[in-house]
């Protein structure tokens, strides 16, 4: 196929024969047929390989048997010079010589003599339609070796943006912690030793600079583990999760042995994952589905796994408060917290590292529930 830029759509053609009526009659015919080809024509070989080195054409319809310079001898230079010009060559039933040559050579069409000019135009409109056809896809691969650069230039901005927050949230947190813990530190003190010499309201006051100083300490602890956590890149290898989600939730009845809860645990799931990531997310999901069920008498809390065409799917599902479904989309921004969160300690930090995590191992997250009823927490790696 020619070697031209994808947005070169016109063609041309160089049309080589001897002999003067027939060379007049077809030139005028092939003009007529394809008004909108660069159209050259030449009476002998010589001409011709000159003609094509001037002009270049994509196409060459030549008469094999020319003197000067015959066809074949032509096409041979023309092959040397450009192994992709689409060479038609025009021979009679004594030609035979002449056409085993014109094979040889990687001449691929060719016309028998007398033309039949409906065979002629077939074998041009292939050769037309072929040159067009690697036109095309030479400019729908350069479309995408484009679109492939600029995707990956994008891409390399979002990951410098992507660093340069995750930088910017570890500064603010990790900066904005020794302050607070001083606040924190000398309101306790004064509190604690010189509360004799306060009335009502300064007591008061120190009381809501000492909270609201844990607080913020508390949130600027939540932030920097989020950046530190996002930053790191999975270590995947096969990880016994239903042994992680054991362990997980031995520790949290540990913590409130007096409240009644029911683990279903489904056995000999594995995951390959990292298990330090995974263990944050088994811990946030069991530990939410654990915090939001408080308020029920007998709680159960699952973990298990189901496969669907897509993807293989692991899950945790509680009994618990729920939620409105219209929320759903909120839950994994950070500090994010739903309108019946009150009362529920936390910063909203857990589900969007949980996103994150996953996003990291190619996956996906997501939530079903029911205010009053429980919730469902989907991921897959």
């Amino acid at each position: 196929m020619p070697n031209v830029e994808p947005d070169d759509h016109l063609l041309s053609l160089l049309y080589v024969e001897d002999e003067k009526e027939a060379r007049e009659m077809m030139s005028e015919i092939i003009r007529f047929r394809y008004p909108d080809v660069r159209f050259f024509v030449a009476e002998n070989g010589t001409k011709g390989l000159s003609s094509f080195k001037r002009y270049r054409p994509d196409i060459v319809i030549t008469d094999i048997n020319m003197p000067v310079s015959n066809g074949i001898e032509m096409a041979t230079e023309i092959k040397a010079t450009d192994p992709s010009v689409e060479i038609i060559a025009l021979t009679a039933y004594s030609d035979t010589l002449y056409l085993l040559q014109a094979i040889e050579i990687g001449i691929s069409h060719y016309v028998l003599k007398p033309i039949d000019v409906d065979s002629f135009f077939k074998v041009v409109d292939k050769t037309v339609a072929q040159i067009r056809s690697a036109r095309e896809a030479i400019r729908q691969n350069n479309l995408i070796r484009q679109l492939n650069v600029e995707l990956a230039d994008r891409s390399k901005e979002l990951e410098l943006a992507n660093k340069e927050l995750e930088t910017y949230d570890y500064t603010v947190a990790h900066d904005l912690r020794s302050p607070m813990i001083i606040i924190r530190d000398v309101s306790r003190r004064v509190l604690d030793h010189h509360a004799d010499k306060l009335d009502s309201i300064g007591t008061e006051c120190l009381e809501t600079i000492h909270r609201e100083a844990v607080r913020v300490n508390s949130l600027a602890e939540a932030l920097l583990r989020l950046s530190v956590r996002a930053r790191k890149y999975p270590e995947k290898r096969k990880t016994d999760l239903s042994a992680m989600v054991h362990e997980i939730s031995r520790n949290l009845a540990g913590q409130e042995p007096q409240r009644r809860v029911t683990f279903c645990i489904e056995e000999g799931v594995h995951g390959y994952c990292d298990p330090d990531l995974i263990r944050i997310i088994m811990e946030n999901l069991l530990g939410n589905a654990w915090k939001y069920s408080s308020a029920k008498d007998q709680v159960r809390i699952e973990f298990g796994t189901m496969s669907t065409q897509e993807d293989f799917v692991y899950y945790v599902r509680d009994n618990g408060a729920g939620f409105d479904e219209n929320e759903a989309k909120k839950l994994f921004a950070p500090f994010h917290r739903l309108q019946s969160d009150g009362g529920i300690e936390g910063f909203g930090i857990g589900l969007a590292t949980s996103y994150r995590i996953v996003n990291r191992h190619g996956g996906r997250i997501w939530a079903e529930a029911e205010k009053g009823v429980g919730a469902t927490f989907y991921f897959t790696l």
